[in-house]
């Protein structure tokens, strides 16, 4: 298998520092697309961070990731700032490969919700919260996905259970690494799976997101979200 591009490694691995540092309850959508609430056209995100349940945006994150052999000036930082209006982003991150300009610093320094963080900084962090998705490999992508895990939950399964959730940056698959019988699999969106515990894995579409879930003797739990527009 191909090694993942150093770049999507660090932009999700950063997202996960964030994460953990600011002890929240998220979701992450890795390769994300929203319609632009002020412009109406589709913006591409490198990493997509929100609320995994509330209702709302006030949460959300986004990251991007500036591959460029120049310094970011403070154009992008300005570019960006719009970005994060347009899907309504509380906050943002820019990953720069050739670090900023003084100018860009400090326009990013006048709004708080802008931070921007070095190739080197990204690159220094815990690469363990990925792993490569097998979903790709089995369709013989030309670029084959990594599973970012961004849950970790302790559920009432009959008696409790520890689950992690991901998704594909590629093919945009949910994932699950069951704990208790260690199985750890990709879900397309038209697949269900039963793992070694008999629960149930499966996705449910709706018109605004699709939604994970896992079916237990007890019942079903929803586990994760992800923007379908």
């Amino acid at each position: 298998m191909t090694e993942a591009p150093a770049w999507r490694v660090y932009e999700r691995v950063a997202a996960c520092f964030e994460i953990e540092s600011a002890d929240m309850d998220v979701s992450v959508t890795p390769n994300a697309t929203l319609v632009g609430s002020i412009s109406g056209v589709r913006r591409q995100i490198d990493i997509l961070v929100d609320a995994r349940w509330d209702e709302g945006v006030e949460r959300r994150v986004i990251y991007d990731a500036k591959r460029r052999t120049r310094k970011i000036d403070v154009k992008d930082v300005e570019a960006f700032g719009g970005m994060m209006k347009d899907v309504r982003a509380s906050r943002g991150v820019l990953i720069c490969s050739n670090g900023w300009t003084p100018a860009a610093e400090k326009r990013a320094a006048e709004n708080i919700d802008i931070r921007l963080m070095t190739a080197d900084e990204a690159e220094e962090l815990d690469h363990a919260a990925i792993d490569p998705c097998p979903h790709c490999r089995a369709l013989k992508r030309k670029t084959e996905g990594i599973v970012f895990w961004d849950g970790q939950f302790p559920l009432p399964l009959g008696g409790w259970a520890i689950v992690f959730t991901g998704k594909c940056d590629t093919c945009r698959s949910f994932a699950f690494w069951c704990w208790d019988c260690g199985e750890k699999l990709v879900v397309p969106d038209n697949e269900t799976h039963e793992c070694g515990c008999e629960r149930t894995w499966f996705i449910e579409k709706g018109d605004d997101e699709a939604v994970f879930i896992v079916r237990t003797e007890e019942g079903e739990v929803p586990l994760d979200r992800r923007p379908l527009t």
